[in-house]
């Protein structure tokens, strides 16, 4: 039976089994230490608009979810695209060497969320709620869930060798991952913070980074286990190619509307197809509107 038919269950590991408590406290909220991870995360959060969290899983969960992933690695949907930075088409007589017209390559494989095993680990992981608060309070949510598209919910990204995530800004507010697969060499984030405004695209800067300027770049190597928590909507930024092997991470979606999810069109464009909640939910919208 695939995963996404069968009944759910509760997850079958605890935050005590899933994750470092002693470094990172998501199981005592009241504590001085687990304020003192959040504010680490909140102070990284609000400066340059990301928080690393090395080691954030225990040996054993890394080692579990390592092997979910490599297992289901096969299974992912392979995406290959020529992108400007912001997934757009740009106005006609727009220069070429403007941002807007400068298009890269992007190739990468990402498995659905309903491959993952309801009482796998990986899942677990997803749904622990002690992670999910964690995750709201960082951000500066009230209160986040779980995503409940059935494809998009939680994936597993898979770069192989040689193929990069070209310079770009976010679409969505936020991006929450763990480190799986790491090679040592290539496979590099490396982000620009606070590019780009609410009021001011700063074309010229953008331009800058996409020219080879690296004055202010930042770099970080997200290694297996590690939690990441980015703003990419303001902040420029792109995956190096891996060298040497493939890079995989882990992306779990939150979202602030506990019905959200995407419609039967957006799931074909992204995954090729559609699932019978995609449809229910574009008949759902059809009866509001």
């Amino acid at each position: 039976m695939p995963a996404s038919e069968a009944k759910p269950v509760p997850p079958d590991f605890s935050t005590e089994d899933l994750f470092d408590v002693a470094a990172y406290p998501l199981n005592k909220p009241e504590s001085a230490a687990y304020k003192d991870m959040l504010a680490a995360a909140v102070e990284g959060l609000n400066t340059v608009n990301c928080a690393q969290l090395a080691n954030f899983v225990r040996p054993e969960t890394l080692a579990a979810m390592q092997a979910e992933a490599e297992a289901l690695a096969p299974d992912a949907v392979f995406h290959e695209a020529s992108l400007n930075p912001y997934f757009s088409q740009p106005p006609e007589g727009t220069p070429a060497d403007h941002p807007l017209n400068r298009f890269s390559p992007r190739r990468h494989g990402m498995v659905r969320g309903d491959k993952f095993a309801r009482g796998g680990v990986i899942w677990s992981v997803f749904q622990n709620p002690d992670l999910c608060r964690f995750v709201a309070e960082a951000l500066g949510y009230e209160k986040l869930y779980t995503y409940r598209d059935p494809y998009a919910c939680t994936n597993v990204n898979v770069q192989p060798e040689g193929c990069e995530f070209a310079w770009h800004f976010d679409n969505n507010d936020f991006t929450v991952s763990f480190g799986l697969k790491q090679t040592e060499e290539g496979g590099a984030f490396e982000y620009v913070p606070n590019l780009r405004s609410r009021e001011d695209e700063n074309y010229d800067a953008v331009k800058q980074v996409l020219d080879g300027d690296r004055s202010n770049l930042r770099s970080l190597k997200l290694r297996p286990g590690d939690l990441q928590l980015f703003r990419g909507g303001y902040t420029l930024h792109r995956v190096t190619a891996p060298e040497g092997g493939e890079r995989q991470s882990l992306l779990l979606s939150y979202v602030t509307d506990p019905e959200d999810i995407a419609t039967s069109d957006k799931a074909i464009r992204i995954w090729g197809e559609a699932h019978p909640d995609h449809y229910a939910r574009d008949r759902q919208l059809a009866e509001i509107n």
